[in-house]
């Protein structure tokens, strides 16, 4: 029989990057509330409220968090992470590498430094964090990559569609190399998730463009709502924990039916074939 989470999670550490704020910060929480030592990555400066924020989300598991400003695109970041780690002296059992930005822009209209920006932090930073610390991981151990549904299927957004393409090849490719050692390597594809990222206008021309951006992804949605980060938090504690011993290269759909309705259910819903929502 498995221990329960709790009695698993005491004495090991974990990382999650681009843990400050939305669907890493609830990351950061479910590991803490499971007794994990959470070394929290982020570029946010120390006195941003995003780290406030989180310290009061985690509350009475502060002292299991670590803070660490570091920029996941460059090795010198990785290389301060990596310290942490090792000043601490909590074996490391786990890395979620959550991090990422969206550039909701078609090929044509992205320009080279925003096309390298979007993959120095969603794939680069990803691949720098598993060479960094795969030789700092525990034998059986786990590694969480954050794709996307984008990842899955076509998106307008070249880039980022690019980068979460990408990170499941590397998801794959790093479960080969590390399975001599029982750690396993899994990717999770979220759909919509209600995070500051995707309600922002920052990617976008303007806050209707948000809108109809995070309303076009709901109605693709077979539940007809996002994600609460929470839902992926207990998605990714589920891959890195015991249960899942047994999974391994896998890519994990968290999207309320978005990717496994496909095309019908839009045809099915026009036709109505597929009754509406009382």
């Amino acid at each position: 029989m498995k221990d329960d989470s709790l009695s698993y999670w005491t004495g090991k550490s974990v990382v999650v990057t681009g843990g400050a704020r939305g669907q890493g910060a609830a990351e950061v929480v479910a590991l803490t509330a499971a007794g994990a030592h959470v070394h929290a990555v982020d570029v946010h400066p120390e006195d941003s409220h995003w780290w406030v924020d989180l310290i009061e989300q985690v509350g009475d598991g502060r002292r299991l968090l670590n803070t660490i400003v570091a920029d996941v695109a460059t090795e010198s970041g990785w290389e301060t992470v990596a310290d942490a780690v090792r000043d601490c002296g909590v074996p490391l059992a786990g890395l979620v590498n959550n991090a990422g930005i969206t550039l909701r822009k078609t090929l044509s209209e992205t320009t080279l430094p925003e096309w390298d920006r979007v993959m120095g932090i969603n794939l680069t930073g990803a691949y720098l964090g598993i060479r960094t610390l795969a030789p700092l991981l525990e034998d059986g151990g786990a590694i969480v990559n954050i794709s996307s549904t984008a990842g899955l299927t076509g998106y307008f957004s070249a880039a980022y569609t690019a980068s979460k393409w990408g990170l499941r090849g590397l998801t794959k490719a790093s479960a080969l190399e590390l399975a001599p050692r029982n750690i396993r390597v899994n990717c999770i594809c979220p759909g919509l998730v209600e995070t500051p990222m995707m309600n922002s206008a920052n990617a976008v021309h303007d806050l209707d463009t948000a809108r109809l951006l995070h309303d076009g992804n709901r109605d693709a949605t077979l539940l007809d709502r996002g994600a609460h980060p929470a839902e992926l938090a207990a998605a990714a504690l589920f891959l890195l924990g015991p249960d899942s011993s047994f999974v391994n290269a896998a890519d994990l759909p968290v999207d309320g039916g978005m990717i496994g309705g496909g095309i019908y259910w839009r045809i099915g819903k026009a036709t109505g074939n597929l009754g509406a929502r009382p």
